[in-house]
């Protein structure tokens, strides 16, 4: 097997496109919309290995959705049924629990009530005590030994330099496809804000999320840190929840990577998006980030808080910014 496909898979596209690549969770292959016939070294073509759907990354192209419409494309009709191997499909959406690249589980220590006092009250304090309970936060790292012990992280001479600093210090945040910890410093005085602890390998970037109300709509809402997603996650400053499809971050300005692996992973095409801006960051940077990726965003609004360096800055006054 290569993921949910049956091994002839494999043959069949190397027979039909050539030579492609694997990756931990995709197939990287020749796009047979804009790169057939043509000779490259990287393709843009992603199926993915848990679910029937790819993605073409090439400008210009876009092609994406079911995998019936990509063998349809190459065959003239559905030969999906011959390739998938449908109860694997099941096996992957019934997962409760992230999987690493060694194909073992990611385990998350469970959330003790009163086990951290320090990293509760920051984490109700960044959540500007909106009286919601730890053990209902996705993803939530306070026991850091536990969880390197626990999911046989390999401790590097950083990670052992840290660990116990990390442990008494930090908390953490999984995130969505399982390929890292996000981890915040619950000192404000000390230099080391935050720290990226490496779970896994993937090909995009990976991404903290939370769901928003409408799985329809094309919105996304995206920022930098974790607190600004949760802040207006919680109380709606933009007064835009009741459209908005999901909520993203990945502790990072670079939100085209972000914005991609969405598109994928969501199977989000052409997305609204909403970034809610650190105050550092100008509108050229957002209207040259448009401009140079216009393919790949259908509308793009940003929002500063004139009265905070970012979201999670009380009181929060939008200023909205069109690009």
């Amino acid at each position: 097997m290569i993921g949910i496909y049956q091994d002839s898979f494999k043959q069949y596209l190397e027979d039909n496109l050539g030579e492609f690549k694997l990756s931990v969770r995709n197939i990287i292959t020749k796009c047979p919309w804009c790169e057939f016939g043509q000779e490259k070294d990287h393709y843009h073509l992603y199926i993915s290995l848990e679910a029937p759907i790819f993605h073409c990354f090439h400008a210009g192209c876009e092609k994406g959705g079911k995998l019936n419409k990509f063998l349809s494309k190459i065959a003239g009709h559905d030969v999906s049924d011959a390739f998938i191997d449908k109860e694997k499909v099941a096996e992957y959406k019934s997962k409760k629990v992230f999987e690493q690249k060694t194909g073992t589980q990611v385990i998350l220590p469970k959330i003790r009530r009163g086990g951290f006092p320090r990293k509760e009250l920051y984490l109700n304090k960044r959540l500007m005590f909106a009286n919601i309970p730890s053990t209902s936060i996705k993803g939530l790292v306070f026991d850091v030994h536990d969880f390197i012990n626990v999911n046989k992280i390999v401790v590097d001479e950083t990670l052992f330099k840290l660990r116990d600093y990390l442990h008494e210090n930090f908390v953490g945040f999984l995130t969505e496809h399982g390929s890292t910890v996000i981890f915040r410093n619950v000192d404000h005085s000390h230099s080391m804000k935050f720290f990226k602890l490496k779970v896994n390998w993937g090909p995009f970037l990976d991404y903290y999320k939370l769901n928003g109300i409408s799985k329809k709509s094309s919105k996304i809402v995206l920022s930098e840190g974790i607190f600004d997603i949760f802040s207006e996650h919680i109380y709606d400053t933009l007064n835009i929840k009741k459209e908005v499809n999901l909520y993203a971050c990945a502790l990072s300005s670079k939100y085209i990577g972000l914005i991609q692996s969405i598109v994928f992973h969501e199977q989000l095409f052409r997305p609204d998006v909403v970034i809610l801006s650190d105050q550092g960051i100008d509108k050229e940077y957002y209207s040259r980030m448009k401009y140079y990726n216009k393919h790949i965003i259908n509308s793009l609004t940003v929002y500063y808080n004139k009265t905070g360096k970012d979201f999670n800055d009380t009181p929060v006054t939008p200023v909205q910014v069109k690009i």
